[in-house]
């Protein structure tokens, strides 16, 4: 082959390996295939049928003109569906609106689909939100009927512009109030704010759903809480019950201060928790009295964290016996300490076994 000839095909070839992908990626089959706002939220489905990098732009306009704008970047799997969500922040000054979305490679617009927005009676939910709390554990949702009805109802969990973890109750009968309570089924980052939103469905005699979405904010914390009804506490030591009430680990212990009424000298105590608590795991920890003389004592029981954060304390009183009293139910040949420290151990196992 000439060389002249060979170094012209050599152009072509790269230059054909580099244009196909920019034809591959604006030639893909990239559709809407739903979309949906109210004055609350916005989401949108996008389909492709090959892999697919672009942005979505959200748009919320009156008489044409943007009020509002929400930019979120798009990477789509062939034949798998891309769901993204965007919160509105503004508070809305119309009654009516049209929310727009349009979907870009680039600066090139590939689709758009538009919804309309209104306050007007048709948009109107039939029931009232009483309460809609999310927390470290889970959310929960109070829902009050004008009228009885029926309804699906999608709970999300949002990051940034996509969905975590969602989950459906279908045909929920709304015609007395109405709760719901769902879950987190996994671990949540500390200090981290996550939003949730409520996607209802409310269903109507020969007209499509009715739908009406609700947002809600909450910051991830760790959070355990002291059973006072496990609480034990006596001459020999304390034994102290806790329960985790967030899913987002604790990892802790907890510091026992008796304070002498009339000395005002207090002792502390600290004992870290066998068990890294989460909602609804519980663990059992104890401190053995050392060198605590006899007297009337204010007990404080706190449940600390790594970061030395108290979560949770629980107080409450003690009488120690003299000696006298308490070497009468003593053997002369035992070991001193010996019962305090028999007591515990016999105390944990009754509980473990209460627990089994």
């Amino acid at each position: 082959m000439h060389p002249g000839t060979r170094k012209i095909m050599m152009r072509a070839f790269f230059l054909a390996a580099f244009i196909f992908p920019l034809a591959n990626s604006a030639s893909a089959g990239v559709e809407i295939s739903d979309f949906f706002s109210d004055f609350t939220s916005s989401d949108v489905t996008v389909y492709s049928t090959q892999d697919f990098v672009g942005k979505a732009v959200f748009e919320l306009l009156y008489a044409g003109s943007p009020e509002e704008t929400h930019e979120v970047p798009l990477n789509v799997k062939a034949g798998e569906p891309a769901y993204k969500v965007i919160i509105w922040q503004k508070k809305p000054r119309y009654d009516y609106y049209t929310a727009k979305v349009s979907i870009y490679n680039g600066s090139k617009l590939l689709a758009s689909s538009s919804y309309e927005v209104s306050y007007n009676t048709a948009a109107l939910p039939l029931f009232h939100v009483a309460d809609f709390s999310p927390t470290n554990s889970g959310v929960q949702l109070l829902l009050r009927p004008f009228n009885p009805s029926a309804a699906d109802i999608k709970i999300e969990l949002v990051d940034n512009d996509s969905i975590v973890y969602t989950k459906t109750k279908e045909d929920v009968s709304l015609t007395t109030n109405t709760e719901i309570k769902m879950t987190w089924p996994f671990l949540l980052a500390s200090n981290k704010k996550y939003v949730v939103r409520a996607k209802i469905y409310n269903h109507r005699l020969y007209a499509p759903a009715l739908i009406n979405t609700y947002v809600a904010n909450f910051i991830a914390t760790q959070d355990v809480e002291i059973l006072s009804d496990d609480v034990e506490v006596d001459e020999y030591g304390a034994s102290v019950t806790i329960r985790g009430k967030s899913q987002v680990p604790f990892d802790g212990y907890i510091i026992v201060t008796a304070t002498n009424r009339v000395t005002n000298v207090t002792q502390t105590y600290r004992q870290q928790m066998e068990e890294i608590l989460v909602s609804g795991k519980e663990d059992t920890a104890g401190v053995v009295w050392r060198g605590l003389a006899p007297g009337t004592y204010d007990v404080e029981i706190l449940a600390v964290n790594k970061e030395n954060i108290t979560i949770d304390r629980y107080e409450t009183g003690l009488r120690i016996p003299e000696y006298s009293n308490v070497s009468k139910a003593v053997p002369a040949k035992s070991t001193p300490g010996f019962e305090a420290l028999l007591f515990i151990i016999m105390l944990f196992a009754a509980r473990r076994l209460k627990g089994a």
